[in-house]
């Protein structure tokens, strides 16, 4: 789109510089009867031959309001191509605002997305671990009732239990976290 704006204001420029050099002439002038008539300063020309003087008044005075006429238009153009351009500029700005709030919308959500998906593995890595201590301590009840653990393995299991107890700590205190 930039690329399609660029050629826009290039040829305006071109326009505009245009109508500022034909301005610096002469200008011609077409009456309603199709004659075709060249103004510089106060001589009027028709073919290359001044006919000032032969002309009359009305004619002058129509000569002169068409001219004038000419010039509101050009004036009129030349305004309405300013607003023009400022609406373009106003637009360009307003697009890139937009694209500019459109970036920190999706980088908040990413953000989020990452932080839900953090907060749901925290999640299962705490089940995790409260399933494996649930499993390793009916295990060491069932054994224990059974007498088929000696003093020695009774201290390996309650080791084995307390690390994970820890570890089920550690990932409820990780998930309360990131549930903040």
């Amino acid at each position: 789109m930039k690329k399609y704006m660029m050629k826009y204001q290039k040829l305006i420029y071109c326009l505009l510089v245009g109508l500022t050099v034909s301005c610096g002439s002469s200008e011609r002038v077409i009456t309603a009867d199709g004659k075709v008539y060249e103004v510089k300063g106060s001589s009027i020309k028709n073919n290359g031959d001044d006919v000032t003087e032969s002309l009359t008044e009305d004619r002058k005075a129509e000569i002169e309001t068409i001219l004038e006429t000419k010039r509101k238009a050009e004036e009129e153009a030349e305004q309405l191509q300013s607003k023009l351009e400022d609406q373009q500029k106003e637009l360009e700005k307003a697009q890139k605002e937009a694209e500019k709030k459109q970036d920190e919308i999706e980088e908040k959500q990413k953000a989020l997305e990452e932080k839900i998906e953090a907060q749901e593995e925290a999640r299962e890595d705490y089940l995790k671990a409260k399933k494996r201590l649930e499993s390793k301590q009916q295990k060491y009840i069932k054994l224990k009732d059974k007498g088929k653990l000696s003093p020695n393995d009774i201290e390996k299991w309650e080791e084995k239990l307390k690390t994970l107890e820890e570890d089920l700590n550690e990932a409820q205190m990780e998930m309360n976290n990131l549930n903040k």
